[in-house]
């Protein structure tokens, strides 16, 4: 197949089908590829943005995509742009993107055997989208299966209907640790009752690492003191080659807990904006005797 990216993005934005498939899923698996490709649509808001087709790489990806719409707090990930995926983006102005997307990097173009492989997952999505035009319910076709409707290619070159039945998603597992010799410092401090911190770890979408040729995502961990207006922790993280987004999140408790003795005291109560953030701080909580509490809207720089 010699058709671009770009072509085929064209044939597929000109059936003006966005927003009717966004209400579905389904699979593309080319030969010679271990993982299917789950093809998902999001809608933008036209500024610059009119939909993302996301092509999400193997059933864990898959499974932590929709958990983690379900409930925002599940897992690590924080923004779709963290899945690991290929995303073509649509912007209003008729013009087309290709992304590679991996967990704690910066979106890239992808390589030529990347968008090579991406043309061919859009170019049977492209098929499947000119079927629903005329069968509206093709992608649920084999939903009373528990499966997932695919377009499946054999060694030969022949593609094929396939449902591709959905396995139950593993066990979301977490292991928070800390080390002894901190929790004993720790437990040594002085105890402000009265005092409240606002903490919280997130992704900042303004900054960047400088690695060529793949820039990861910079990850801030913050707790601010609302009564001095001061930020009494501050310390950024990145993913490694030895440490993925998972790992990141694991260790977060282990250096706010090392911050908190550096600082020298323990406040009283610690307030933070997310599921996430409480989940992975409640261990703590079992070591020390600060009250932690979560609230939508904090006071955070």
């Amino acid at each position: 197949m010699d058709r671009t990216v770009e072509e085929i993005a064209a044939k597929m934005a000109a059936l003006g089908l966005w927003r009717e498939i966004a209400a579905y899923n389904w699979a593309v698996k080319p030969a010679g590829t271990v993982f299917p490709y789950f093809c998902i649509t999001m809608l933008g808001d036209g500024k610059p943005v009119k939909a993302r087709f996301l092509m999400l790489e193997g059933w864990q990806t898959l499974h932590d995509f929709i958990r983690t719409r379900v409930d925002r707090d599940f897992g690590f990930y924080t923004s779709p742009a963290e899945f690991p995926h290929f995303e073509l983006v649509v912007l209003s102005s008729g013009e087309f993107r290709l992304f590679r997307h991996d967990a704690g990097y910066v979106p890239v173009q992808p390589s030529a055997t990347q968008s090579a492989l991406a043309a061919r997952i859009l170019w049977e999505a492209y098929g499947v989208m000119l079927r629903i035009e005329s069968d509206p319910k093709l992608p649920i076709r084999f939903a009373d299966e528990k499966a997932v409707f695919a377009r499946v290619e054999e060694p030969g070159g022949t593609w094929r209907d396939e449902p591709l039945e959905i396995p139950a998603p593993p066990p979301h597992v977490e292991k928070i640790t800390f080390e002894t010799a901190d929790l004993k410092r720790a437990k040594d401090l002085p105890f402000e009752q009265s005092s409240v911190l606002h903490v919280d770890f997130r992704m900042l979408t303004n900054v960047v690492t400088n690695d060529a040729p793949r820039p990861r995502f910079v990850y801030r961990l913050v707790a601010f003191d609302p009564a001095t207006k001061t930020v009494v922790v501050d310390l950024n993280a990145s993913v490694t080659n030895t440490m993925g987004l998972k790992g990141m999140w694991e260790a977060m408790p282990s250096r706010f807990l090392k911050a908190v003795v550096e600082r020298g005291r323990i406040p009283g109560e610690i307030k933070v904006p997310s599921g996430r953030v409480f989940r992975m701080l409640r261990p703590l909580c079992i070591e020390l005797p600060f009250k932690l509490t979560m609230q939508d809207r904090l006071e955070l720089p």
